[in-house]
């Protein structure tokens, strides 16, 4: 009995480690890799950031938009890039930095994040925080007819589960949430609507791709992976490319925006080294309690451990399945 729930602990653990090890999706452990890369990795936030955050790169982030939005919401120009920063409503609330928001020429609002990592309860996440922008429209004695349609789009870097997974593969990849009256399909008036891009479903080689979606995908998830001479001719004839990789460009940021991608880089790595010693740390406690007290208080501990690293709290209830009143009990206890 004591065997398996030192077992279940080390499991956890395990569980933990495959999470760090998606978590970025290059070889953190090795720096030269990292540090000698001639294209930024536009599947981790720094990268994303970097290039569809720069407002110099405006028709780039139009391309993207009309790639994945639904084929009835088309983009023409981007008026004004919103604040990042989603303040919580009261003391207790939680605070995000989402990855990019702008409004479009009809002012429509249109959210886009990069989510490596596997995210279990992701509709519930863009809603609480799809609310809150939506919410931010109005001002004082506004109405409510001047509120304008959030598209909330989330390019994920693992596969949400659907009821018919046969329906879901390379070419179909894209979702679209919207709300629908159930009986007779009606749709409500566009109020927040959830884009997924679901990347790990596209298998596509380079000689494979030939919308520029797939030429956009192929990108994603492949162009940090080539040096400047390695570069396929092929993306020189395809416009969305050869615009994209030359945005991707390291070495062409300005001194300004290469301190910004520097800092937002050693923010991933230091989550992900935090995560790292939390892992070793929690390992080490967590079977010394489980021998005695089981998977239960091995996972505690393991949250402990991580919360004693300065690993943010969401973090730690996402990696450990607990909730944060239970990880501030555990603080307080």
């Amino acid at each position: 009995m004591q065997d398996r729930k030192v077992l279940s602990t080390f499991a956890l653990v395990k569980g933990l480690d495959l999470c760090l090890n998606k978590l970025m999706n290059f070889d953190i452990t090795s720096t030269s890799n990292a540090q000698g890369r001639v294209y930024v990795n536009l599947m981790s936030d720094a990268g994303f950031k970097a290039v569809y955050g720069d407002k110099n790169n405006k028709s780039l982030l139009i391309e993207l938009l009309n790639c994945f939005l639904p084929e009835e919401v088309r983009v023409r120009n981007i008026l004004s890039y919103l604040d990042r920063e989603q303040d919580p409503v009261v003391d207790t609330g939680k605070r995000t930095y989402l990855d990019l928001i702008c409004k479009g020429e009809d002012g429509a609002i249109f959210s886009v994040e990069v989510q490596q990592r596997n995210e279990k309860k992701i509709f519930e996440r863009c809603m609480y925080y799809g609310a809150d922008i939506y919410r931010n429209q109005l001002s004082e004695n506004e109405y409510y007819t001047h509120l304008k349609p959030l598209y909330i789009i989330g390019i994920l870097g693992t596969n949400l589960v659907h009821e018919d997974e046969s329906l879901w593969n390379t070419d179909n990849l894209i979702s679209h949430y919207y709300q629908v009256e159930k009986r007779t399909l009606e749709f409500a008036p566009s109020t927040i609507i959830l884009t997924f891009v679901e990347t790990a479903r596209f298998t596509k080689t380079l000689s494979q791709c030939e919308s520029n979606i797939d030429y956009l995908l192929y990108w994603f998830l492949n162009g940090w992976k080539y040096d400047k001479n390695g570069i396929p001719e092929v993306f020189e004839d395809i416009p969305i490319t050869e615009k994209l990789s030359r945005a991707c460009e390291i070495a062409a940021f300005s001194p300004s925006k290469r301190t910004v991608y520097n800092k937002f880089m050693m923010t991933e790595l230091d989550i992900f080294n935090q995560l790292h010693y939390a892992k070793e740390d929690g390992f080490a406690e967590g079977e010394a309690k489980g021998k005695a007290e089981g998977k239960v208080e091995g996972k505690a501990e393991i949250a402990l451990a991580m919360l004693k690293n300065y690993v943010p709290i969401e973090q730690v209830s996402l990696y450990t399945g607990m909730s944060e009143s239970e990880l501030n009990k555990l603080l307080n206890r």
